[in-house]
């Protein structure tokens, strides 16, 4: 079988790539649970694993009833 990444890090690689490029800013809202899993073609229990995972990371906040945001990154980051 052909080593293939986990969709789970696809997803985590993309957005970490994307905030460190600049192209999701802070405060920058994400997708919801169900339009990453379309988005990506995953299923949502994949994309909330993915996102808790960024959330550990300190590259995102979520907020209750509100959705996942990117966070202020520091200086060390």
């Amino acid at each position: 079988m052909a080593n293939r990444t986990a969709d789970y890090v696809r997803v985590v690689e993309t957005i970490t790539a994307q905030i460190r490029a600049g192209e999701l800013a802070a405060g920058d809202k994400l997708p919801t649970y169900a339009q990453l899993a379309d988005q990506y073609k995953i299923s949502v229990s994949t994309a909330q694993a993915a996102l808790r995972i960024l959330r550990d990371r300190g590259l995102v906040e979520g907020h209750q009833g509100k959705g996942t945001y990117v966070a202020a990154l520091s200086e060390s980051s």
